[in-house]
């Protein structure tokens, strides 16, 4: 519409029965008066069912994508998690002095990553060098996009460590 028209205009296209496309273009009001005249044209009856049909089929396409697409993502990432813990921890045990952490530590640790890091294998820091790498792993390992949840350390009974930690 034309942006110089003044305020008023909209209201007089109203009270005169006249209104614009989105054009410009002026129109008269279409009435339709009783049941026995108001007929909307054949098109529009068939075309809302068809229109409903197609938006309930992309719908359903669309969702059945996705949970293919994220259950397929998910299983990668979980490898990935995976490659980058044992990673993260070659790296990190390799800057550490050879005997920083117990064999119950060690072992704990190992079933872990045997079971794919898919299992809930509690490894439960006990020393000052232990809770270290502990909190280390966590950090790199959410820097990477882990969650905690991943994590092994987890202490069944609360973290109790044999050393003060400060």
């Amino acid at each position: 519409m034309n942006e110089s028209l003044p305020l008023f205009y909209d209201t007089h296209l109203r009270q005169n029965n006249v209104w614009p496309d989105y054009a410009g273009h002026r129109h008269a009001r279409r009435t339709f008066q009783g049941a026995a005249t108001s007929k909307a044209p054949a098109t529009m009856k068939s075309a809302q069912p068809t229109s409903l049909g197609i938006m309930l089929a992309s719908l359903i396409l669309t969702a059945t994508t996705l949970l293919t697409t994220t259950d397929a993502h998910s299983a990668t990432w979980r490898e990935t998690k995976c490659t980058l813990y044992q990673e993260n921890r070659d790296e990190t045990r390799a800057a550490m002095p050879a005997n920083a952490t117990s064999n119950a530590f060690n072992q704990q640790e190992d079933a872990f990553i045997a079971s794919g890091c898919t299992e809930r294998i509690y490894v439960c820091p006990h020393s000052k060098a232990e809770l270290a790498y502990a909190n280390l792993m966590s950090i790199k390992m959410m820097n990477a996009g882990a969650t905690g949840s991943f994590l092994p350390f987890v202490c069944e009974g609360g973290l109790q460590t044999d050393q003060p930690t400060q």
